[in-house]
This record gives C-alpha cells, sequence and structure tokens, in this order.
C-alpha cells in the first residue's frame, strides 16, 4: 500500500514540476541567459579596460623618453595623451606637459603658463589629494624668485599643515618668497617652523638655520 501512496506522491511532484516550468521556464531562461551575457559583458569591458591601460602606459612611456631626449613630437602624444581626461596616464600626461612648460620657461610669460597648468591641476578633483598637493608646490615654487609673495603663500600655505608631508618644501618655498619681499617676520616663523620640527631634513634644517641668521642679522631683501 505504501508504494501506491509513494508513485501517487511521486506522480504529484512531476505534475507540479511540469506545471512550475510550463509556467516560469521562459523567465528562468531569459533570467540565466541575462546573467551569462552580463558576466560575458563585464569580461569583456574588464579585458579591453586592461588593453587601453597597457597602451596608454606604454604611450606615456614613449612620449616622456622622447621628452627627455628634447623631441619635439613628445609634446603632441603627451597632449593627446592628456586629452583622454580620465584615468591614471592622462593625469600623469598632464603633468608631465606642465613640468615641460616649467622647463621651456623663459620669462614671466612662460612661468605663468607653466603655473596655470598646474594650477589647473591642483584644482581637479578627478586626480588623487596627493597630486594636487604636488601640482600646488610645483606652481607655489615656480612663483618663488618672481612672483608676488602673497600668490607664493596662497598656494603653498595649505600645504603646511603638520599632517601634510609636504610641509617641509611648502615652509622653505614660503620662507624664501617672504625673504626676498622683505617680509622677515614671516620668513622668521616658516623658518623657525622648519627647524622645531623633528621630522625636518637635515639638509633643509641647515638651510633654514643660515637663513635664519641672515633675516636676524637685518640683511633681508627690501620690497
Amino acid at each position: 500500500m505504501s508504494d501506491i501512496f509513494n508513485e501517487v506522491d511521486e506522480e504529484i511532484r512531476r505534475d507540479k514540476a511540469t506545471e512550475f516550468w510550463n509556467k516560469h521556464g521562459s523567465k528562468l531562461v531569459s533570467g540565466a541567459m541575462v546573467i551569462v551575457l552580463a558576466v560575458a559583458g563585464w569580461r569583456f569591458y574588464d579585458d579591453y579596460q586592461f588593453k587601453e591601460r597597457a597602451a596608454m602606459g606604454a604611450s606615456f612611456e614613449s612620449a616622456v623618453a622622447e621628452a627627455s631626449a628634447g623631441k619635439t613630437d613628445a609634446l603632441a602624444a603627451l597632449t593627446a595623451l592628456a586629452e583622454k581626461k580620465t584615468g591614471t596616464y592622462p593625469a600623469l600626461a598632464r603633468f608631465r606637459l606642465a613640468t615641460e612648460l616649467a622647463k621651456s620657461a623663459k620669462d614671466d610669460a612662460g612661468r605663468a603658463n607653466a603655473v596655470s597648468a598646474f594650477d589647473t591641476l591642483a584644482a581637479d578633483a578627478s586626480i588623487p589629494a596627493d597630486w594636487r598637493d604636488v601640482a600646488k608646490l610645483r606652481a607655489g615654487f615656480l612663483l618663488v624668485d618672481t612672483g608676488a609673495y602673497d600668490d607664493v603663500e596662497k598656494r603653498l600655505m595649505p600645504l603646511v599643515s603638520p599632517e601634510s608631508i609636504y610641509r617641509h618644501s611648502a615652509r622653505e618655498g614660503i620662507a624664501l618668497a617672504a625673504y626676498r619681499a622683505g617680509k622677515a617676520d614671516k620668513a622668521l616663523d616658516a623658518l623657525q617652523s622648519i627647524i622645531l620640527d623633528s621630522e625636518s631634513p637635515s639638509g633643509l634644517r641647515q638651510r633654514a638655520e643660515l637663513l635664519l641668521a641672515v633675516v636676524r642679522s637685518g640683511a633681508i631683501a627690501k620690497p
């Protein structure tokens, strides 16, 4: 008797399974196909992205090598890469272009173009914060010898906080700009910050001590 009930129960389960499949089978197949296509699409996109990054990396390395060799074609290659806008290598290309502008600057107009390029990088929220800080530092130092003190301070002062890894260089830039502008108090503040910071590099501390002695002697540039 139990065998009969088992057979009936099995028949009912088969009927239910058939009914369920007839009702929902097409949806299940469609859903499975969507998943398969999505995985395939993701793998294709990931592979495409990898190949594109590899190609950009090769282009960047080639352009940098050409720029170092003084070849003018390098600037065109860097510009083309920089125009891609997103990704690590386009940002690196923009930094290299700004560096080339700084290297080739022969007058105030040339330096202004280089400063503008670094300022643009410093204001670009799409690149890492540390990179933006480097851009601020580069722009500030380009102005140390020829720019107004306020322009140097505006770019370097955000970098002098105790947490900033660029605070040592930023303080030195501010001190030099203040010295050139005849701002003894600001030069003293920046130099003393360098000397009192236990993490200041020894070479930088020595330069700060020498300049501090000059400032205290009263031999400071006149604005």
